[in-house]
């Protein structure tokens, strides 16, 4: 079941949840980052995104933190609903 309108060039998922463009951003292979106190950043590669049994589209994607200058550990795959992720990702690193 596909979640993207490709007559309209929007995602349903965008039109019921109110995030149109940004959710049509979130794709297999974007990056996104969010940087937390201490300039610890966390960045997020998506694996892939796809609709559950009920229609809910969830993106799948692996997770890492670094520091400048100082660690980098990355902690593996997690999945949240699109909506979740685009919330907490707002920052798409350029390619």
């Amino acid at each position: 079941m596909s979640w993207l309108n490709r007559k309209k060039g929007q995602s349903i998922a965008g039109a019921i949840f109110g995030l149109g463009k940004k959710l049509e951003g979130v794709q297999p292979g974007t990056t996104f980052r969010r940087i937390h106190q201490g300039d610890l950043i966390e960045t997020a590669k998506v694996e892939s995104v796809a609709a559950d049994l009920f229609g809910i589209p969830h993106v799948k994607f692996k997770v890492s933190f670094s520091r400048p200058n100082r660690f980098s550990y990355e902690e593996g795959t997690r999945m949240l609903a699109l909506k979740t992720f685009a919330e907490m990702y707002r920052e798409q690193v350029p390619a």
